[in-house]
Order: structure tokens, then C-alpha cells, then sequence
């Protein structure tokens, strides 16, 4: 977990309050100014600190302003208000807030303006706090995640590039086909879009696939298919079809995803047969992946378990292994990791990730359940491919390392350089 800090003060701030206490008139403008150049958060290297950054987030009140709070990787619970909320410089229009990063860091935000200042006691209060969140109207870098959700991208200077999101000249494109399939066994609707890779044909050997949950996210915000057409250009992977899967809603995901046998029972007896008879994909476990994030991450740890027979590689982008949630009947926390710890080893290959600054939420502590997980899957001997990267729960971080997580078990050798 990042902490804020009272010990350094960006030197834009420092020369604003002595500006101010000299009675400059013309500080406050000459700082606002500054702000437009200089972009925010404002942004400055710790000196004697290689890899840190002092990263300082602004609001300019509008007049009504009563408190700002500075809302990433965690929220407010019964600890308090201190870690988020910002300082005002008296007799201003400014209210700021410092924290020193690691320079590494790529991540999105949300401010609350006169936030009620009431501790949430569990994980779904966060959730339904956050439709009242907003941008921040300085930060002209924003992206749009879940259906309409706009949140702020703070990017530090050494933040890791993401090229194979990228569409790139001369590489040559795959095809996507959109699908709606109602299942008898959930009673539901699902979307699913099929990337085909270039040169895709039904004839000869039948390809990998690779399952994503929260397809949408993965298609429009993630670009996976011009990834995997950037890392089969490159002779970074075979050819895969890409099978996007989406849940109707969000209340729907939070059902089908966690640990549903139904929803296993979907993939085996509705989907993949589907898929199996109108693309020419393989029917070998080990040409099987199947991954996401979040729940999604979650849901395909638990296909593992389940379906051995099907998927044979998972991957999972910080998945919710804590889960269900306290006081659940008959289900207790981290039910997943006891089965993967009580079962016989499987045939079945996971590639994991977690933000190493994902802070505990409530009742629920992202990072120490994946750690959990990967321990018990290790004690039981299954290959395991773990990395923390620096962030938190974010599909801005995802979307570039969901790379590592698909060559860590599909990947090979770079073609030489000629």
C-alpha cells in the first residue's frame, strides 16, 4: 500500500506559499498556469530516490468546495480519512495531495468532492460508492471502463510500455464475429466475439483457443486481438482463436463468474461445443487456455478445477481468490485455494498476477489471497508462473501484461534478428 506523505512538498506548491506569503498578487494565477504546462498530477523525481516519484493530485475549487479525497488501489474504511483526503492552502482555490510512488507506476484514479466522510465497513459499500466518484477535470488522460465509468490515468515517467496493444503497419489483421448464445442451463444471455487470426482457414491443424471472461473489457479497452496479431507477426505465439465471453450485466457477472458450477457447466455443455462446431478449434486440453481479471480471474482458476478436461492453462490478472464474502452460509473465505489444496494435483498450468500495491479493502485482501494460492498450487507441485506488478487492480495494467501472462505458458522464442 502507497501512503501519502507530509515530508515533501512538490517545489510548484513550496513556491506558491511563499509567493503567497510575500504577497505576490499575481501567485495564484502564475500557479494555475504553471499547471496547465506542467500537466497534473504534478509530477517530480525524489532526489537520493532512483525509482520514486513525489506524484501530487490538485483539485481547483469552484467555489463550494468543502473536502477532496484521492480514491487508488484502496478506499476509506474504519481507519480513517488521513491517507486520502487533501490539504487545502488557505485563503486558495487549491487543495492538494503528495504521495512518493514508485516511478514504475501506471494506474487511473477517481476524486470524491465533499465526500460524506463515512467509513464503509464492507467491500460492497466501495462498490456502490463509486457511481459518485469523478474524473479529475485537470487530467486531460482518461479512459472509460465498465459500461460508462470515466476514471483518470495517472502514468509515471518510467511506467512500462505497452507496444503489442498497438496496431501497427503492415501487420496483417485477424477477423472478430460477434455471437449471442442463450443458455438453457443458466437461463441467460451471453455475448461472445470470436477473433480468427489472419489466414485463419479450416483446414489442416485445428488451433489453440483462449478463453477471456469480461470480454467486452478485453476487446474494447484492452485491444487483445491486435495483440495476438502483433505477437503472431512477431513469432511470439502460434495462431490462437480469441473467444471474448461477457456476462448480460454486472449483477449477472457477479453470479455466473465466482465459483458458479452452472456457469462450468455453460462452457461445457453450451459454449465449447458451439465454438467447436463452427470454428476449427482443438479439443486438447493443452491447446486450451482460459483466463481474465478480477472475478474473471477467479472464474478461470475455478474452470481449472472443474473442467481439466477442457482447459488445460489458466490465467488469472489479480483474481478474487478471497472469495465469497464473509458470513457467505455454508461457504467460507478462500473456498477455492482449500480445493485446489484438498484435491490430487491436475493436469492444468497457471500463469498469475497480482499489483503488489493492491492494500486490503474491508474484509478483503487482494494480494495475500493470490499469494495464498500460488503457495498451495506450488506445494502441490503444478507448474506456476507468479508475477506482482507494480499497480493495483486496474485493466489499464492488465492490458499490457497480459503478455507476460500468455507468453509465460504459449510463448516462444523471439525470431533473431537478421
Amino acid at each position: 500500500m502507497i501512503a501519502p506523505t507530509n515530508s515533501y512538498t512538490d517545489h510548484r506548491i513550496v513556491r506558491l506559499k511563499e509567493a503567497l506569503a510575500a504577497g505576490d498578487p499575481g501567485a495564484l494565477d502564475d500557479f494555475w498556469k504553471t499547471v496547465e504546462v506542467d500537466g497534473s498530477p504534478l509530477m517530480q523525481p525524489m532526489e537520493g530516490e532512483e525509482g520514486r516519484t513525489l506524484a501530487t493530485f490538485l483539485w481547483r475549487d469552484p467555489g463550494d468546495t468543502d473536502n477532496v479525497l484521492v480514491l487508488f488501489y484502496s478506499a476509506p474504511t474504519q481507519d480513517g480519512f488521513d491517507e486520502y483526503l487533501f490539504e487545502r492552502i488557505p485563503g486558495t482555490d487549491v487543495f492538494y495531495k503528495a504521495y512518493v510512488l514508485p516511478s514504475d507506476l501506471r494506474t487511473t484514479y477517481l476524486l470524491s468532492v465533499n465526500d460524506p466522510l463515512e467509513p464503509t465497513e464492507k467491500y460492497s459499500d466501495v462498490m456502490a460508492r463509486i457511481p459518485f466518484y469523478r474524473r479529475d477535470p485537470l487530467n486531460p488522460r482518461e479512459v472509460t471502463i465498465l459500461d460508462d465509468l470515466v476514471v483518470s490515468v495517472l502514468e509515471l515517467p518510467d511506467a512500462p510500455k505497452q507496444p503489442w496493444n498497438i496496431a501497427r503497419r503492415g501487420v496483417p489483421k485477424g477477423k472478430n464475429h460477434m455471437h449471442i448464445l442463450d443458455s438453457e442451463i443458466l437461463k441467460t444471455q451471453h455475448h461472445v466475439s470470436v477473433y480468427v487470426p489472419p489466414g485463419y482457414s479450416t483446414d489442416g491443424e485445428k488451433y489453440n483457443v483462449f478463453v477471456l471472461f469480461d470480454g467486452w473489457s478485453y476487446f474494447s479497452f484492452a485491444a487483445t486481438p491486435t495483440v495476438l496479431d502483433n505477437l503472431l507477426y512477431a513469432g511470439r505465439i502460434d495462431p490462437f482463436i480469441l473467444v471474448m465471453h461477457s456476462n448480460m450485466d454486472q449483477a449477472v457477472r457477479a453470479t455466473e463468474l465466482p465459483c458458479h458450477e452452472p456457469f462450468a457447466e455453460f462452457l461445457e455443455q453450451e459454449m465449447m461445443p458451439f465454438l467447436r462446431e463452427n470454428y476449427h478449434i482443438s479439443d486438447d486440453p493443452a491447446k486450451a487456455y482460459v483466463g481474465g481479471s478480477c472475478y474473471g480471474g477467479l472464474a478461470a482458476a475455478y474452470v481449472g478445477f472443474k473442467l481439466p478436461h477442457v482447459f488445460g492453462n489458466v490465467i488469472s490478472q489479480s483474481g478474487s481468490f478471497w472469495w465469497p464474502e464473509p458470513m457467505t452460509p455454508d461457504v467460507e473465505m478462500e473456498w477455492l485455494t482449500r480445493q485446489f489444496a484438498e484435491s490430487p494435483k491436475l493436469p492444468v498450468r497457471f500463469s498469475m498476477e497480482v499489483g503488489s500495491l493492491e492494500a486490503a479493502i474491508a474484509e478483503f485482501d487482494q494480494l495475500a489471497t493470490n499469494r495464498k494460492l500460488r503457495d498451495v498450487l506450488l506445494e502441490k507441485g503444478y507448474e506456476v508462473h507468479y508475477n506482482e506488478y507494480t499497480g493495483g487492480h486496474d485493466m489499464i495494467t492488465w492490458r499490457g501484461t497480459l503478455v507476460q501472462r500468455l507468453l509465460a505458458l504459449a510463448g516462444k522464442k523471439p525470431k533473431p534478428k537478421s
